[in-house]
């Protein structure tokens, strides 16, 4: 590959999608990423570009999974990941939302797989009510205060954002953290083949 880089016929993209042998590019396309050329990135030489996601044929839950493990590792390297040193600004903020999206999506998660639908909600508490008994109940018996603190918290998500708009507001990062942890266990036991351990 060269800095000038190269092109991607449209027409090329259904035969890839169905079948990835068919690429015409020297290197394998990682799923739902779309080639968009190659560059000299910052004069160390050509690289290869994959510019953001299309999603052609999704798995909504397979995706669902993926950015609720994401946002769960983000939030703990913005909460636990940071030494506590001058000049090292401490990412509370950051985490606590990450955190709390990390919390929701698990529990959409949770939902979609046992409806086939996933909310369209940010409250933590609505959601946990979504879930079956059965699962509210192995819940509550790892943590038997989980449906107070999603009350505690069911807004956080949405709030932590806008926290400069408020003369006061608890973040409670690391309960939040502690929550998104506790279901991404139960996740991963209860639906063990679509939620591999991404920590």
């Amino acid at each position: 590959m060269g800095p000038v880089g190269w092109r991607l016929e449209l027409g090329a993209l259904p035969r890839i999608m169905t079948d990835p042998t068919q690429s015409p590019l020297p290197f394998e396309i990682p799923p739902g990423g779309i080639p968009l050329g190659t560059f000299n990135f910052a004069g160390k030489g050509p690289g290869t570009y994959l510019g953001g996601v299309v999603k052609i044929i999704g798995k909504p839950d397979a995706d669902l999974l993926d950015a609720a493990n994401s946002f769960l590792k983000a939030a703990d390297r913005c909460l636990n990941g940071n030494r506590v040193e001058q000049g090292v600004e401490l990412l509370i903020v950051p985490g606590a939302v990450c955190a709390a999206f990390s919390c929701e999506l698990f529990l959409k998660y949770i939902v979609m797989r046992e409806t086939g639908q996933a909310p369209r909600r940010h409250a933590l508490d609505d959601l946990f009510q979504k879930c079956s008994a059965q699962s509210r109940d192995e819940l509550a018996r790892e943590c038997p205060d989980i449906l107070q603190m999603l009350q505690r918290n069911s807004e956080q998500f949405v709030e932590a954002r806008y926290h400069h708009e408020e003369a006061l507001f608890s973040f409670r990062q690391q309960e939040m953290l502690q929550i998104a942890e506790m279901l991404s266990r139960f996740v991963r036991s209860k639906f063990c083949a679509e939620a591999p351990n991404k920590a």
